[in-house]
């Protein structure tokens, strides 16, 4: 995986299972959930929830996306 993306795993009181939160250099991405089941995991974009001091281009290896995406969906299942 490539060493710009972060998973974290948490609870969000939003949802009723565990949620697993992509990020770009520290500016999230992306949120998935399992409310739905294993087989149809939802994942909800952001653009502007975290403020950083510099501003991150959001640009990026497609193949690194869907390997981030791969293992962060592989976590949740596990989880």
């Amino acid at each position: 995986m490539n060493g710009d993306f972060e998973i974290d795993f948490f609870s969000d009181s939003k949802y009723e299972e565990l949620t697993v939160e992509i990020s770009y250099k520290n500016q999230i991405l992306c949120q998935m959930n399992k409310d739905k089941g294993g087989d149809n995991i939802e994942i909800e974009f952001f653009t502007d929830l975290r403020v950083l001091s510099e501003q991150v281009e959001m640009k990026f290896s497609l193949n690194d996306f869907f390997d981030v995406l791969r293992e962060a969906k592989k976590g949740l299942i596990e989880s």
